[in-house]
Parts: structure tokens; C-alpha cells; sequence
């Protein structure tokens, strides 16, 4: 039996060297991202991503379906106003992102993407979010802040896999009984609406960890929030003169509430009184969570 003995250097230089093969082997996700259609056309079956941003396009051309690979699309920051239909038809794509553009409608089907994981809306001019939403049972991350939602969709309580939703800055006056079946989601933000209440079985969001109401009408959370024993931080601030549940007292994990002067706190529990970190926010201060580089 031959023994062969490395050591420490010609360990890290083999491995140095391995890494190297890997990398130089593995084809760059950037060698199947195109930045302009034409050249997309060119390659049609070699497109895993179409990343076409800034370029003031106010349409998009109808010819999704001549990528059958495509799996990620970015449009962001134009002023796009209608999407063609063969952009639903792409059975593989897993992100789309129409950030920051002047969408007044996102079409029924949508929900004809089976796969989709990530789907941003935000900063649209969009009026009501269609019911086909809830088709979209693999989505993990959905942002649709600063557009003018007056009501969101019963079926978003189908939405299961969901982990990240950022409503900011609309207009919802309420949220559906079926948000607490939600029950993958870590992170909610429905800051800056005219919410008047939650539902009372709004601790079944057994995984919620970053919840922000504030800047709304409500006057009172459910008891029920006790359950959500992953919960780390609390923003109610400028909700108006709200009662905070006693239940919040229970939660090991929260490690920061924010409020404003007219909260009426919770009574606290002695064994998390010094990891629970109630921080009084004044009018005009902005940037106060940690979480808000999540």
C-alpha cells in the first residue's frame, strides 16, 4: 500500500487549483443574459435572462415565446404600460420584475406562470392586483408598494411558499381573512395604509419575524400575535392612540417594538425585559429599523 502525505501548503495550492478547473469550467450565468432583444433573437434557445432596465421603453414586443428558456426578467425602471400575452406563456420563469414603471393593470394571466418564485410590481400606478394571484402557489417574495391598491384578492391566502410581501404606500383599507394562511411568511409590511384592523387569527403566521404596521388606522392588534413566537421586530408607530396586547410580553425572540407617543404599551414580561426594546420613534424620523436593509 502506497501512502501519500500532503501537507498544510500543498493542500491549499491543490485545492487553490481545483477551484480554479471548477470555476473556469462552469459556464457564467452572464453568458446567457441578454440585454437587448435583438440580440436575444439571435440566440433564442440559449436565453436564461432578459435584463433590459433604463432604456425608457414604453412597450414590450410580443415574442416571450420564442425563448422557451427563459427563466428570469428584468424591465425595471421604464415606462412600460401594457405587457404582451406571450410573456405569460414562458412555462420556466421563475422572476419577474417590473419595477418602477407606469402599469396601470397586471393582466389575469399572470397566473398562467406556475413556476414564478419572484414577482415585483412596485412603483406602478396598478388599481386592484388580479384574483389569478393565487395561482401562484410557488411564490416566495411578491412587492407591490406604491401603487393605488384599494383591496387585495381572497386567494392571496394561497399563496403558501410566501415568505416576503411589501405592500407600503397604498390605499388598503383592510386585508383578507385568508392572510393568515400564509403561513411560510417571515416578513410583512403593510406600513403607510388606511388599515382599520387585522384578523383575529393573525397569530397563525406561525414563522412572521419582521411585521410593520405603521402608518395605519388600527387600534388594536390581535391577542392572537402572541403566537408568533419568531417575531423579532414590531412597528406600530403612528397607528393613532393603539393598545398594545399583552401577549407581546410572551415572545422571546422580539427584540424591538417600535411606537410613538400616543401607544399604550404592553405590560412586560420579567424574563424578556431586557432583550424586549421599546424605542419611541418622533415625527419625521426616518431609517429607524435595522431590518430595513433586509
Amino acid at each position: 500500500m502506497q501512502c501519500i502525505f500532503v501537507n498544510y501548503n500543498m493542500l491549499s495550492r491543490l485545492i487553490i487549483c481545483l477551484v480554479g478547473l471548477l470555476v473556469w469550467a462552469t459556464p457564467s450565468r452572464s453568458e446567457h443574459t441578454y440585454t437587448n432583444f435583438e440580440e436575444a433573437l439571435y440566440e433564442k434557445t440559449k436565453v436564461r435572462s432578459l435584463k433590459i432596465t433604463y432604456r425608457g421603453l414604453d412597450s414590450l414586443p410580443d415574442i416571450f415565446d420564442q425563448f422557451p428558456n427563459l427563466e428570469e426578467a428584468n424591465f425595471s425602471n421604464n415606462n412600460i404600460t401594457a405587457l404582451p400575452p406571450s410573456l405569460f406563456r414562458c412555462k420556466k420563469l421563475v422572476s419577474l420584475n417590473l419595477l418602477k414603471n407606469k402599469l396601470t393593470e397586471l393582466p389575469e394571466a399572470v397566473g398562467r406562470l406556475r413556476h414564478l418564485k419572484y414577482l415585483s410590481v412596485s412603483y406602478n400606478k396598478l388599481q386592484a392586483l388580479p384574483d389569478s394571484i393565487g395561482h401562484l402557489t410557488f411564490l416566495e417574495e411578491l412587492g407591490f408598494k406604491n401603487n393605488q391598491l384599494t383591496e387585495l384578492p381572497e386567494t392571496m391566502g394561497l399563496l403558501r411558499h410566501l415568505k416576503k410581501m411589501t405592500a407600503t404606500s397604498n390605499y388598503l383599507a383592510s386585508v383578507p381573512e385568508g392572510l393568515s394562511k400564509m403561513r411560510d411568511i417571515e416578513y410583512l409590511d403593510l406600513s403607510d395604509n388606511y388599515l382599520e384592523r387585522l384578523p383575529n387569527d393573525i397569530g397563525k403566521l406561525s414563522k412572521l419575524k419582521f411585521f410593520f404596521i405603521n402608518r395605519n388606522r388600527i387600534k388594536f392588534i390581535p391577542e392572537s400575535i402572541g403566537q408568533c413566537q419568531q417575531l423579532q421586530e414590531l412597528d406600530v408607530s403612528f397607528c393613532g392612540a393603539m393598545q398594545l396586547p399583552n401577549s407581546l410580553s410572551d415572545i422571546q425572540k422580539l427584540d424591538y417594538v417600535y411606537v410613538d407617543s400616543r401607544t399604550l404599551l404592553f405590560y412586560s414580561n420579567p424574563r424578556n425585559k431586557f432583550r424586549q426594546h421599546i424605542v419611541v420613534i418622533e415625527a419625521g424620523t426616518i431609517n429607524y429599523r435595522p431590518s430595513l436593509l433586509f
